[in-house]
């Protein structure tokens, strides 16, 4: 009778199937290691690797003894241990000898680990806040490039200031190229942001910023993600979670001190009414800040250390 229920590389329930189909969704990669698997009776979703065994063992249709298997070090697939190449401490499987010989010889690996054994360990909050700075200060170079055009209309437009009325009557043709070459500018950190993010994600597995630090980012089963994926993420990453933090916390700056001049207006008090909204402004503002924050802070406390991007995008960022 099928019943098992899988996750595939989105993190997506998929199921039910029995043994022989669960165990080819294997054999192509569909399921790995890390993939989470339930049927009836289990208390909880588990990992594949943990089950794989027993599947193995009643494959021809009859219960035999336990299957010892083990994780391609190269794909991360489960197969029977003892149709693997083993590799120092590792072993890789029979679908992929070639594809992991070749990328040896082309990356000069050394010091493979044993994907049996490894437990994926996923990189803290903390560190994460680090390789975010790092990626920050690393984007300044080209943001900056980026911006060069803006500058030089800027400082253009001081020196062609002859006058007063030179000045007035030069603003709006100055004005103009100044707005045009800052929504340029603009435009290109939008671009170097979807690049840097995409591309590296996607071919490297990390931003520069992650690859300092020793971390990586990868789908639920450990796999590398698709430049689509890795654009999702930045999706998430950026115009959701910008969102998602700075709007509230702007609507809740503006409506405050515009309640509270409002009513200081209303008293007959200017001076003193204005000072105490900008005051209450600015508590609100802290206060939603930190709060809308929690699409990043939320990973201290997730045990798989995942932000709202990481979710949104079913992603982990896990040590290298």
């Amino acid at each position: 009778m099928a019943g098992w229920f899988y996750t595939d590389a989105m993190a997506t329930q998929q199921g039910p199937v029995d043994d022989l189909t669960l165990l080819s969704l294997a054999r192509a990669g569909e399921v790995k290691a890390g993939s989470l698997v339930w049927e009836e009776g289990m208390e909880s979703w588990v990992a594949f690797k943990r089950v794989a065994g027993s599947i193995f063992a009643r494959r021809d249709g009859r219960e035999q003894g336990p299957v010892e298997i083990g994780v391609c070090a190269h794909s991360g697939q489960v197969y029977p241990l003892a149709d693997m190449l083993p590799y120092g401490e590792a072993h890789i499987g029979p679908d992929h000898k070639d594809e992991f010989v070749q990328n040896l010889m082309e990356k000069a690996i050394t010091g493979v680990i044993d994907a049996t054994k490894e437990s994926p360990g996923y990189v803290g909050f903390w560190w994460r806040t680090l390789a975010a700075l790092l990626d920050y200060m690393i984007k300044m170079i080209p943001a900056g490039i980026c911006m060069i055009p803006y500058y030089a209309a800027a400082m253009a437009q001081g020196v062609g200031s002859g006058g007063e009325e030179e000045a007035i009557e030069g603003l709006t043709g100055w004005t103009g190229l100044m707005l045009a070459a800052y929504g340029l500018g603009m435009l290109g950190n939008l671009g170097v942001s979807i690049f840097y993010e995409t591309w590296m994600v996607g071919k490297h597995q990390a931003t520069l910023g992650k690859l300092i630090i020793g971390a990586k980012v990868v789908n639920p089963d450990g796999s590398r993600l698709t430049y689509k994926r890795a654009f999702i993420r930045w999706l998430a990453k950026k115009p959701l979670n910008y969102l998602i933090v700075w709007i509230p916390s702007a609507l809740g700056l503006g409506i405050v001190i515009g309640v509270t001049a409002a009513a200081s207006r209303g008293a007959g008090d200017d001076a003193s009414g204005i000072m105490m909204a900008l005051i209450a402004g600015m508590i609100v503002y802290v206060s939603l800040l930190s709060l809308c924050s929690a699409v990043y802070w939320m990973a201290a406390f997730d045990p798989e250390k995942r932000a709202l991007h990481d979710r949104v995008a079913s992603t982990r960022v896990v040590k290298k």
